[in-house]
């Protein structure tokens, strides 16, 4: 079962515009990772999918597949609902494909139905108490996924204004981030944008944790 209505408002979104999808007919990926059933479920419309192979047609490298976009358009409408639970996946890797599927760049309404779930998402994240571990990951899988941190981190603002233990999670999450930063460069394990975006994120990343931190003390 879902969460909250806004996030199974923009579940069942997804689930209609993305029904028919398909992998492109030709598209047979890696035959190492996927096996010929598997690549052919995925061109086939209307079939339902194991959970296994959407998560490994999110989480695995991009470049196994001839069209990529059309593949994760395939598995979104069950993707999002495996994001929203949460259970045994690393959800990064799955906003991975996402980002490189690049679907800002999709129709106004496939797009917006994408972002709308990353907010229902992220705003459903912070405040059901959710542990300072899952809130970091979402907010990292966000940031992967849209390849921007700066619309998470004003909802995360915006949220703690209200909510002590948000504002607990997202000390947590600070002291983490800069433990992190202090051995390597950027805490996104698998950006997928230009390095430029990902110095950019970084240091808008640092930016807000200083400011947080003061707004504490």
């Amino acid at each position: 079962m879902l969460p909250d209505p806004d996030v199974t408002a923009t579940v069942a979104r997804i689930s209609t515009l993305f029904s028919r999808a398909t992998a492109r007919p030709d598209d047979r990926g890696c035959g190492r990772c996927f096996s010929d059933e598997e690549s052919a479920l995925l061109r086939t419309p209307n079939r339902p999918l194991p959970d296994d192979l959407v998560l490994r047609v999110a989480a695995k490298d991009p470049l196994h597949w001839a069209d990529q976009p059309r593949v994760l358009r395939r598995v979104l409408p069950r993707l999002v609902v495996l994001l929203v639970d949460g259970v045994d996946i690393d959800a990064r890797w799955c906003a991975r494909g996402l980002a490189a599927a690049r679907w800002s760049t999709w129709p106004a309404d496939e797009s917006e139905a994408v972002e709308a779930f990353l907010n229902a998402w992220w705003t459903h994240t912070l405040r059901s108490g959710a542990s300072f571990e899952r809130v970091a990951e979402v907010f990292m899988s966000c940031a992967i996924a849209g390849l921007l941190v700066d619309p998470w981190l004003a909802t995360w603002d915006d949220e703690a204004a209200r909510s002590s233990v948000v504002r607990e999670r997202r000390e947590r999450c600070i002291e983490d981030w800069w433990e992190d930063l202090d051995r390597i460069a950027s805490p996104f394990p698998c950006w997928w944008g230009t390095d430029e975006s990902e110095e950019r994120a970084v240091k808008t990343l640092r930016s807000w944790m200083g400011c947080a931190e003061r707004s504490v003390h």
